[in-house]
Formats: C-alpha cells, structure tokens, sequence
C-alpha cells in the first residue's frame, strides 16, 4: 500500500514538471509569432448581448462602460435581453434605449435562452457575450477583434480580473484569475482552449448559424459553447491586451456554489464531448484535458494523503508524550507544540520540496500575469493568501462537485 502511495505521489510530480515546462515553452515559441492586424475601415461589426436577470445595482455600469468602448459606434450594436428580473433591472436598462440601446425580454428562464434570443436579433459579425456584472477596458473590444483576421478562429477569450476585490475571499479569486491570464495564453498556443467566459467572450456569429445556439439546459453554456467550437475542428484564441473586470461571489457559500457549478458542468461537459479526448484534436485531446483530468484527481489525492499523513504522525506523537507523562494541558502549549509538529512534518517531507518549486513556478506566472496588467497592488499579501488556501479550497470544490456528478444530483445556476 506505501508503494502504491508513493508510486502515485511522485507520478503527480512527474506530470506537474512536465505540464509547467510545457506550458511555459509553448507560450515563449508563441510570442516570437507575428500576426495580421484589420485596420479601421475593415473592422466587422459587432453586436454585444448582455443578458441580465436580477441585476439592478451593476447593469447601469455595465453599459456606462461598454458605451465608452474604442470601437466604431456605426459598427457597434448593444443588446440587453432581460430574463424575467423582479428587480428594477429592466427599468434601469430602458434608460439606456435613448443612447442607442436595444432591449429585449426573454420570458424562458435560462442565460442558454437568454443569449440565444439575442443572437436571433443581432446584426453583427462578430457577437460579444457580456453579463451584466462586467465591465470592459475602452481598449479591449478592438483588441480582442484583431484576432479575427484569422479565418479559423471562431472565437476569442479576454483577460479576465476581479473587480475591486475586498475580502480574503475575493483576493484570492484576484489571484486565481491572475494565474488564468498566463493559462488561458498558453492554452491558446495550442489551440486548447476549453472555456469562453461568459463575462466578455467574442464569437463569428456564422458559428451559430451553422451550428447552433447555445444549450439551454447546460449550467455551464460558456464550457459547453468552447468544446463544441474546438470538437468542429476550429481555433480559440485569447487577447491578454483585453483586461475585463468582472464582480465575483465575496462569501465562502456563494464561492462553493460557482465552483459546484463550474465544475459540475465541466465534468459533464468534457463526458458530452469525450471524442475529442484523443490525437486527432491535436494538444487539447492528448495533453490539455487528459493532463487536466488526471491532475484534478492527482492533486486531490497528494492533498488528502498530506493532511491525514500529519495529522496521524501528530496524534502518534501526542500518544508517545501522553505515555511518557509529558504535560501537553493548556490551549496555548497544545497549539504551540500542534502548530511546531505539523510544520516539521511538512518540511521533511520530500514532497513539500516539490510543492515549494510548484509554488515558485506558480509565482512565476502570477508576476508574468501582473506585469501585464500593471496592478501590483497588495500582490505579496495576496500571494500569501492564494498559496495558504487556494489549494485546499480547490480540492474541496472538486471532491463535492465530483459528488453530485456521481449521485446526479441538480445544480442550477443560483
């Protein structure tokens, strides 16, 4: 059993050095690349859909910000689908029809419908997904639109970021989306994107003309509209010269609820398109969700296996004092000697070792990702907090979305 372990361990090492290395060179071949640029009088036109359901107090900002956009205002079309708001949502968005807005009421629920509605009235070329809780840089439409002038390229992801955060909760989402910006670059040097944020997303609307809209009963329409562009065998790019700032869950329940979500609809999303899991989809099959898939379950594993390893050489050595009649009552000397023990059983594991250079090259990629968006405010504090929590948060996220996939249990979108 102890080599079984072991063998596990350092298997999940071995896969980790690989993909960080990987991941690394594919983005600096990709960055030696040129690329075609539209110039003003070529620019498609673009229609943005904003469904919103409840969303009163962000949508006024939303549409502030996408007004203020650079783009061609004789090229740009903004759509508001209301999906059966009780709020003052609609009421707030119809102020707007007096500087060119458009808005429509879908009566199914659903974002799926929703956004579907408003494809069905856009004019558009280019279709831009945008919730009602995001705002967009004056840049970053136009930047994301030069990736278009690759014909194959059906759709295009932005740099996403925490609006404003506050709280732990939310600096820590700061720094997971930090790390997304490198990610989602060098997914997309490969071609292996496998998710659209519905924040700021821009497709070729003849991709939904051919193919459909959006799945009305997916909880997770962005995963699912991205695998389906890479399963018809065209490209996803990614605009890190796009910063879109997006307002996230500020409360552990409303984390673990979009978690369960996201990860509920990954999981049944990547088993709705499992062919492409495989050669003939190039990196996205034989190394980007395979490699996913098995670090999910790898780094879930090594989490465990470290807790309940410390915490049973921990209770073996309080057993030890206890019988050689060693004081240990009192709260403060407890904890002193708890906290001392778990840190010296971290430390001379062989495996903390390689969880330290992880976080290096982990830390890497965040200085990489804030160096390009130029915000380096409270970036060592949150560091701090990402390391300390993010990796137990996550495990615990995957292990209960895992079990409601397994017990088919429902997830909706709130």
């Amino acid at each position: 059993m102890v080599e079984i372990i072991t063998f596990v361990i350092y298997l999940s090492i071995y896969i980790g050095l690989i993909a960080t290395s990987f991941y690394i060179l594919s983005y600096l071949d990709y960055s030696k690349k040129s690329r075609k640029f539209f110039s003003e009088d070529e620019l498609p036109s673009v229609s943005v859909l904003i469904p919103a359901y409840n969303e009163e107090k962000s949508i006024a900002s939303t549409l502030d910000s996408i007004l203020k956009v650079d783009y061609p205002k004789e090229k740009l079309e903004i759509i508001v689908i209301n999906n059966n708001s009780k709020d003052k949502t609609l009421e707030v968005a119809k102020r707007y029809e007096k500087f060119g807005v458009k808005v429509y009421t879908e009566k199914k629920q659903g974002k799926g419908c929703a956004l579907n509605l408003g494809i069905s009235k856009a004019h558009g070329e280019i279709i831009f997904t945008m919730d009602a809780d995001t705002f967009a840089e004056p840049q970053s439409m136009k930047n994301m639109i030069q990736y278009f002038t690759n014909e194959r390229v059906m759709a295009v992801t932005p740099t996403m970021l925490v609006h404003n955060p506050g709280n732990i909760w939310q600096r820590i989402q700061k720094m997971e989306y930090l790390l997304g910006i490198f990610l989602r670059k060098a997914f997309a040097t490969l071609n292996a994107v496998y998710i659209t944020p519905g924040a700021f997303s821009a497709y070729r609307k003849k991709f939904f003309d051919e193919h459909g809209g959006y799945d009305e009963k997916n909880v997770t329409e962005d995963i699912e509209m991205s695998l389906r562009i890479q399963y018809n065998g065209y490209f996803i790019d990614n605009s890190s010269e796009a910063p879109v700032y997006t307002m996230t869950p500020n409360t552990f329940k409303g984390m673990l609820i979009q978690r369960r979500r996201w990860y509920f609809g990954y999981i049944r999303n990547v088993v709705k398109y499992r062919k492409i899991i495989g050669k003939d989809y190039g990196d996205l099959g034989l190394f980007i969700i395979p490699i996913g898939i098995l670090s999910i379950a790898l780094s879930i594993f090594v989490s465990l296996y470290l807790v309940f390893d410390n915490l049973l050489k921990l209770g073996n050595n309080i057993n030890l004092l206890s019988d050689l009649n060693y004081n240990l009552n009192g709260f403060v000397k407890f904890n002193s000697y708890f906290f001392k023990s778990l840190f010296f059983n971290l430390v001379t594991n062989p495996i903390f070792l390689f969880i330290l250079f992880f976080i290096l090259i982990m830390g890497f990629y965040l200085y990489w990702a804030k160096e390009r968006i130029g915000n380096k405010e409270g970036f060592v504090f949150d560091l701090f907090l990402f390391f300390g929590l993010f990796a137990i948060l996550f495990g615990f996220w995957w292990m209960v979305s895992i079990v409601y996939s397994i017990f088919k249990k429902d997830v909706k979108w709130r």
